[in-house]
């Protein structure tokens, strides 16, 4: 790798050898037994990973994006009231996409760019109004500010909210906490801190997420993000039996078990990645991502 051209931007990252090793295998069947080993196992890892050990994971082929519109479109129905703390675009994506499924969406915004908002703006929104949602960015590269999640998450408990992460620049490369800190769902995709190409879109519903869900009073707006669909599915993988909705991809579920199955093993305080490490700091609210070349 001494010689390649590195771009360094929040995702996707430089990959392990062993990743790719796993995206270039021969494609077994989605319903072959070593492959229905294979996810089960990186569906409970991602319990271990996202620290929610009574959290209900769900790996879907998309995007971050998609991962998002997952949340949204199962936790929300029309007239439904959100609130979304606003630190960049990602957070004016999310209130859009919360918009979309008929969410009436406030905003607490920053003071400045690259500020975070007061919490006791996000508070007093919170007593101002029945919010079923709170949506919070982790870490958003438009601004490149980092929420307190674990206070605001507390925040959103007390008033009676979900609270939704977006930790797609987050999960595995910074501290979440998700059961303890009361964080009802966090999604992220796998081409950053996950370490695997683009094409993941992952969930972690804690129970009362998934509680919220099955209250609906309205069928979920968007057919391939319905849990209804894909909790069967989840549920069949990690018991280890056959099954079908869409059909998963086999390569990147399998480079997802691997680079989980490292993570857990180096523990969350540092990726190692051949010839660089990754690493990365927080001041004053904003992250600073740090690639230092190593000649090894």
């Amino acid at each position: 790798m001494k010689d390649r051209k590195l771009l360094m931007i929040p995702g996707p990252i430089e990959f392990t050898p062993e990743v790719l090793r796993a995206v270039g295998m021969p494609t077994a069947s989605h319903i072959a037994p070593n492959f229905i080993e294979v996810f089960g196992q990186a569906l409970e890892r991602l319990r271990q990973v996202f620290l929610c050990p009574n959290g209900q994971p769900f790996v879907v082929a998309g995007s971050g994006t998609l991962a998002m519109d997952i949340a949204a479109a199962n936790l929300i129905e029309p007239g439904d009231r959100a609130l979304v703390v606003n630190t960049g675009y990602f957070s004016d994506r999310f209130a859009a996409i919360l918009e979309r499924y008929g969410a009436a969406v406030t905003q607490v915004q920053a003071p400045v760019i690259g500020d975070a908002p007061p919490l006791e703006e996000v508070e007093a929104a919170l007593k101002g109004g029945d919010y079923k949602l709170m949506a919070v960015t982790h870490v958003d590269t438009s601004t490149g500010v980092g929420a307190d999640v674990k206070s605001l998450a507390a925040l959103g408990k007390e008033y009676g909210a979900l609270v939704v992460v977006d930790g797609v620049c987050s999960v595995a490369g910074e501290e979440m906490r998700q059961e303890e800190w009361g964080i009802d769902l966090a999604l992220t995709a796998s081409q950053k801190a996950i370490g695997v190409p683009p094409g993941l879109a992952i969930v972690v519903a804690g129970p009362k997420a998934i509680d919220a869900f099955r209250k609906r009073k309205t069928p979920v707006g968007n057919y391939y993000a319905d849990w209804n669909e894909w909790l069967p599915i989840m549920e069949a993988y990690e018991a280890r039996r056959p099954s079908y909705f869409g059909t998963p991809p086999v390569n990147l579920v399998w480079a997802l078990n691997v680079s989980l199955g490292k993570i857990l093993d180096e523990g969350f305080n540092i990726f190692r990645i051949p010839e660089m490490f990754f690493a990365i700091n927080i001041s004053n609210n904003v992250i600073n991502s740090v690639f230092v070349n190593q000649d090894f």
